[in-house]
């Protein structure tokens, strides 16, 4: 199951954007689904900055089948509170099975005998 972690504050600061939200963990098709979203960039590799509300990416995120799986108040001063949920997203792909190389070898040429 991929795993993403988000990390939020719920106080507004009278700025511009008073929200930032903090995304690692997104594969490349979840960024191009959240482009409508204000983005503050990139913080690292793995870590994309969104200029909104926490709520409105966390539903975002619902929508793109991920739901959380834990949260947490990160509170740094008394009057700045930061959250941080753990999403994760069951995979959309079946689980590989496991093939015998050497009957996968045998069957290709017994197809191309018939031939």
């Amino acid at each position: 199951m991929p795993y993403i972690l988000v990390r939020g504050n719920l106080a507004a600061y009278g700025q511009r954007y008073p929200w930032r939200v903090l995304v690692s963990g997104l594969k490349a098709a979840d960024i191009e689904q959240l482009n409508r979203f204000a983005s503050g960039g990139y913080c690292d590799d793995s870590t994309i900055v969104y200029m909104q509300h926490p709520c409105v990416i966390l539903t975002a995120l619902e929508v793109l089948g991920y739901t959380v799986v834990a949260s947490s108040s990160t509170s740094v001063k008394q009057d700045y509170n930061e959250y941080m949920w753990t999403m994760r997203r069951e995979f959309t792909e079946p689980d590989p099975t496991t093939v015998s190389p050497t009957k996968e070898l045998e069957k290709a040429s017994f197809d191309k005998s018939e031939v």
